[in-house]
């Protein structure tokens, strides 16, 4: 009997802990529409503001063009990582994928504007140009679709579908073409849509790479860095709509794959 009362007792300690842990994930998301609510006016006409909109239109085009980039890069990669061994295949991989998903942002944006401004080594200066934008986000953004669809690939790989497909004469594009594409296509939408939601809010490297040059390079995150010191009502605009936009673009995936 007392075993059965701490284990109820332990049991809701458990959900309690959970609890918090969500309102903690919640609360600050439903709180700027209750801060926008307190000047509704005033944030309303910030979303009319030339440089929101075009701050906005620069974050939809990069990021998009971004998923595309890294759908067209990324997949490839993750084909060669789930079929083939070589050495070093591990340190590669982690290099490639997990560590740009970890690498601190400003690092990277350091980094390729040493490689790439105007003091680069290799003589091509990209610093503060549109391209830049993309090659911050890209770097960042594309080991979403290789680690979602490697992980894909080598699941249809344990199957031994692609040695059937084999043994029946088809080549090995064929292969990938009709088999690993097809059953992978939630997989590679799965990492898309992080891809490109991780695309609308990157920051650091964005900042530092290509900089912040209204109707140029200037996106909705950097836009919202530059004006969060004064607080004012187009930040908060801003942060509603890059916010919003990618949780409709998660939530929307999640309900077409289910």
């Amino acid at each position: 009997m007392i075993k059965k009362f701490h284990t109820k007792h332990l049991i809701i300690i458990l959900y309690v802990l959970a609890g918090l842990l969500l309102a903690f994930s919640i609360v600050p998301f439903l709180f700027q529409y209750v801060a926008a609510a307190g000047s509704f006016k005033e944030v309303v006409y910030a979303f009319s503001s030339h440089r929101i909109l075009m701050a906005l239109w620069l974050s939809l085009l990069s990021a998009f063009i971004t998923a595309i980039i890294s759908i067209l890069l990324g997949v490839p990669l993750a084909y060669l990582f789930a079929m083939k061994e070589f050495k070093g295949k591990a340190l590669i991989e982690t290099l490639s994928v997990d560590v740009p998903q970890t690498f601190p942002p400003v690092a990277e944006g350091m980094i390729f504007l040493t490689m790439l401004g105007p003091k680069s080594l290799l003589h091509i200066n990209l610093a503060f140009t549109f391209t830049a934008l993309i090659i911050a986000k890209v770097f960042i953004c594309a080991p979403f679709v290789v680690s979602f669809t490697t992980r894909k690939f080598r699941e249809i790989k344990k199957t031994g579908i692609n040695l059937t497909a084999r043994s029946l004469g088809a080549n090995p594009f064929q292969v990938f073409l009709t088999i690993f594409l097809p059953l992978s296509l939630k997989d590679i939408g799965a990492g898309t849509a992080l891809c490109w939601s991780r695309a609308m809010g990157e920051l650091g490297g964005s900042l530092l790479f290509a900089g912040v040059i209204v109707n140029k390079t200037e996106i909705i995150p950097t836009f919202i860095a530059t004006q969060a010191r004064t607080l004012t009502q187009g930040a908060l605009a801003a942060t509603i709509l890059v916010t919003t936009a990618s949780t409709i673009a998660l939530v929307s995936f999640k309900k077409l794959s289910s």
